[in-house]
């Protein structure tokens, strides 16, 4: 790790001073007076990181201070009692020079917290755990906070009436749904998407249960106490409300390889057998979004199937997570599923830099399901986009929604009718431009809509800002 910088050494004064500027060599036999040495030592003091990112909808969310390169999660899942214990490595740099830090974390009892393998001191405030150091950190360090904690974990309201955020549980079956702001139920978290991080996904469970998480499986080793360790490993950059650990009676499905991406799935064994014919088209989607947006962002891709009717489906990174009722659907599940497919490029790969600009999310999936349809021998694009003129709860605008309205109807369909108007308007050249460039230059970062316009005006040469705004930001739903 190199030197800390904690201490800074303000230096070393010696002088001596002779004639003419010259140092002359002194007669030992003359009294003179001493040459003084002296050191003087500061105590970098450094100050407290903020206690959210100021995000327009969800200001404390997140925090400031630091930069999360890697979180190693380790857990352990009680199935029978609903209780979990974690031990959550936190590898950072400091933005600036802290002498103390916050993580967004709920419900959880915080049992020890070190740093850099120091005890810390930390205390509570409602879902903030404010960690202070044994000594200042310098801007610019690396830095290792482990935190061991326990608790059963709850999903919290927010953001969305569809269903409460985070660790879920049904039975002895536990999984997560966390957008905008559920990561932190289940582990310490900086809890924003433009604190991206790679992840260690360790978790210990009964013998009888099958883990699935992000990323891609490293080993499965037998622990003893009828306890089984999973580890998993996602190396790519994510943000917190996309991590998955699902832990139930699941069967772990090799769906083969489609434009260089291995396909693995998680399905529920109550529900395999229908899954397999659900997701039968996901390699031909994976053709075509590559086709439009270029190369798959991450190492593999599938979809987890929970013992659950959820009425939605979320795009965790690499492991769409969907229920029962969507399997239920069989093909007809197909735009789903594309829609859930493309937020790996628009989304996951590329991230809103604020809840604001989530129509850079759900507009631009609910476009793909268009294009997909559109290449797949269904209607075109721009026939899908006018069959939502006239819907209702579209004067909502997408641009800014609202915290209430972060998934409302809005957001998704004159968002996607927001595209078709630009695709109308620069032309189909410039606008595939766009959207690969779009995922080639923001991928495993975030980007706002301000970025869209201007990348859509560099690749158009022209100016957008009158088409933007209508589709955006009119509280009058205009119509194609």
């Amino acid at each position: 790790m190199g030197a800390t910088g904690r201490v800074v050494a303000a230096g070393l004064l010696a002088v001596a001073v002779g004639m003419g500027g010259c140092a002359e060599e002194a007669d030992p036999d003359e009294d003179a007076a001493p040459t003084t040495t002296t050191t003087t030592t500061t105590t970098l003091v450094g100050e407290q990181g903020a206690p959210g990112v100021g995000d327009p909808y969800y200001p404390a969310l997140g925090n400031g201070g630091y930069d999360v390169e890697h979180y190693d999660l380790d857990l352990t899942w009680q199935a029978d009692t609903g209780t979990l214990e974690g031990v959550t490595t936190v590898e950072a740099t400091a933005t600036q020079d802290l002498s103390a830090f916050h993580l967004d974390l709920s419900g959880m009892e915080v049992r020890a917290v070190t740093v850099d393998g120091s005890p810390a001191d930390h205390e509570r405030t409602e879902r903030e755990l404010l960690v202070t150091p044994d000594a200042a950190i310098a801007s610019g360090d690396d830095f290792s906070s482990v935190v061991t904690y326990r608790g059963a974990p709850r999903p919290i309201a927010e953001g969305t009436e569809l269903f409460e955020l985070g660790w879920q549980t049904d039975g002895r079956e536990a999984y997560v749904v966390s957008e905008p702001s559920g990561a932190s139920t289940f582990f310490p978290v900086n809890d924003h998407p433009t604190d991206k991080a790679s992840y260690t996904l360790r978790v210990t469970a009964p013998e009888d249960q099958v883990v699935a998480a992000n990323g891609l499986l490293e080993s499965r080793d037998e622990v003893g106490h009828g306890m089984v360790a999973w580890t998993y490993e996602a190396p790519d950059q994510m943000a917190s409300y996309l991590v998955q650990v699902a832990i139930g009676d699941y069967e772990l499905v090799d769906g083969g390889e489609a434009a260089g991406v291995p396909i693995r799935h998680a399905f529920h064994r109550a529900h395999a057998e229908g899954a397999k014919t659900t997701v039968a088209s996901m390699p031909r989607m994976l053709e075509v979004l590559t086709e439009i947006y270029g190369p798959y962002p991450f190492d593999t891709y599938g979809v987890l199937v929970v013992d659950e009717a959820l009425g939605f489906a979320l795009e965790t990174q690499t492991l769409t997570i969907i229920g029962a009722d969507i399997v239920d659907l069989g093909s007809d599940a197909d735009p789903i599923l594309a829609h859930e497919l493309a937020h790996q490029w628009v989304g996951d790969a590329v991230s809103p830099a604020t809840w604001q600009d989530i129509w850079l999310n759900e507009g631009f999936a609910t476009y793909a399901e268009w294009l997909y349809a559109e290449r797949t021998g269904g209607a075109s694009a721009a026939d899908a986009a006018r069959r939502v003129n006239g819907f209702p709860d579209l004067d909502t605008p997408p641009g800014d929604p609202g915290a209430e309205e972060l998934f409302g109807r809005s957001v998704y369909l004159r968002g996607g009718q927001t595209l078709q108007a630009l695709r109308e308007r620069i032309g189909d050249d410039a606008f595939f431009e766009v959207l690969r460039r779009w995922v080639d230059e923001h991928r495993d970062g975030t980007a706002s809509t301000a970025d869209f316009v201007a990348l859509s005006e560099e690749v158009a040469g022209q100016q957008l800002d009158d088409l933007f705004d209508v589709w955006l930001y009119a509280t009058t739903a205009p119509q194609l």
